[in-house]
């Protein structure tokens, strides 16, 4: 903590200067160890290539350009980003999975349950079943 020998210096990774304050370097960079406040700020001038993939709707592969892609909710299991079209579909899709239990049919309160990924059910589940669900682990 530097209470009674003070701060080590560090050595920077990309200039080898000695350096009390050092910076961690973003994923993006490729690079390994601490930067000093210089090189860190150089690195963060460079504009960094953007991938083919990230303006690219991952469910029907359009390309309508970055403000016009919707990030997916965290339940759909979904890595990239969606369309409009793609977006709305979806989300249709999953308000029609909420209104029933996928087991009994019956029709889900308010606070219904989301079926876990090792019972193999895909939607959302009542009190009783999911509780049902539960025991069998």
């Amino acid at each position: 903590m530097g209470l009674f020998g003070g701060k080590k210096e560090k050595h920077c990774s990309v200039c080898n200067k000695r350096t009390p304050n050092t910076s961690k370097p973003k994923k993006e960079w490729n690079l390994e160890g601490q930067l000093c406040a210089k090189c860190f700020v150089d690195y963060m001038k460079k504009p960094i290539p953007k991938k083919k993939t990230d303006d690219v709707c991952v469910v029907c592969g359009a390309e309508p350009g970055g403000l016009y892609l919707w990030k997916p909710n965290k339940e759909w299991d979904l890595k990239g980003w969606l369309c409009e079209p793609c977006f709305n579909e979806r989300q249709k899709s999953e308000d029609e999975l909420k209104q029933n239990c996928i087991l009994c049919n019956a029709r889900l309160g308010f606070m219904p349950r989301r079926a876990k990924k090792e019972w193999n059910l895909r939607g959302y589940l009542c009190k009783n079943c999911w509780n049902l669900q539960e025991s069998k682990i």
